[in-house]
């Protein structure tokens, strides 16, 4: 991946990421809990492909996207302990969204999860901002 692809790639990874942050919002104003919190994960982990292809990176699984951000950014510094957890735990719960028909993912824990993917969003858009793409 050359240095222009690098940011080509983010900045579309982003875009698809505020788009997905917008739908979550949406979805929990329309009270369908569950599809909030699968387009808050996408969110998140739009964003964090976007910061993985600024360093050249090009995971190949969901769980490669949390492994590589561990390693590269909150390991390093880049990124405060706790955040990439966030993805983490947002992956679990749209597994439970998406997967499971017996989950009806209550209001308050959706609200918990948009929450998050915000938090981790605005974390990455500021390192993505310093990156200047």
């Amino acid at each position: 991946m050359t240095g222009e692809n690098r940011h080509a790639n983010a900045r579309a990874e982003a875009a698809l990421g505020d788009d997905a942050l917008k739908a979550a919002d949406a979805l929990m104003a329309l009270g369908l809990c569950n599809d909030a919190v699968s387009r808050a994960y996408y969110a998140a982990f739009h964003y964090g492909r976007a910061l993985l292809f600024l360093q050249g990176l090009e995971p190949k699984s969901h769980r490669g996207v949390v492994a590589l951000l561990l390693e590269r950014y909150e390991k390093t510094g880049g990124l405060e302990p706790g955040v990439v957890s966030l993805l983490a735990r947002l992956q679990t719960f749209r597994g439970l969204a998406d997967y499971d028909s017996r989950e009806r993912i209550p209001n308050e824990r959706a609200q918990a999860e948009v929450a998050a993917a915000r938090t981790f969003v605005e974390k990455a858009r500021s390192l993505i901002g310093r990156s200047n793409i």
